[in-house]
């Protein structure tokens, strides 16, 4: 793990994660960073409501495949969040692969943080905001222009 990512989820590869082709699934990748966006917003924001009641919406992901990722191998996901906007922040993901720990992917994604009942998106909770910045080590400042929020 380097100092540029602070969270790192470790994952098993799976014979189901299997093509035809003997290596990893290309839509897998994404089932894998899905699990440790997941896994680090829990260990950072530590909810009180669990995971299922953050209100996020994935707005875009974006893979570079690097290399390919066979059966039996462990997978590494590092993550980070590397930038808070109003409404939404940016998290980025090195996936490494084997005992030498090659580069299978880079992931960039945006979530945005959303009110589901009035269905638009709402400012990022400045709860969060504070955790996410201690956690990486960036203060994570939010714009004087804008309210804050309050929500934990």
């Amino acid at each position: 793990m380097t100092d540029e990512f602070r969270h790192r989820t470790a994952l098993q590869v799976r014979f189901r994660d299997i093509d035809a082709f003997g290596h990893v699934n290309n839509a897998v990748f994404f089932s894998y960073v899905e699990l440790a966006r997941i896994r680090y917003l829990l260990d950072v924001l530590q909810p009180d409501t669990g995971f299922d009641r953050l209100p996020l919406i994935l707005a875009r992901v974006e893979l570079d495949y690097r290399s390919p990722i066979e059966f039996g191998e462990e997978v590494t996901v590092e993550t980070r969040v590397d930038r808070i906007g109003h409404t939404s922040f940016g998290m980025r993901h090195r996936m490494t692969a084997g005992p030498d720990g090659r580069l299978v992917g880079e992931v960039q994604t945006v979530l945005v943080t959303y009110d589901y009942a009035a269905a638009r998106p709402m400012p990022v909770p400045d709860g969060w905001r504070r955790r996410l910045g201690e956690h990486e080590g960036t203060p994570f400042v939010a714009d004087a222009a804008r309210p804050a929020t309050t929500v934990a």
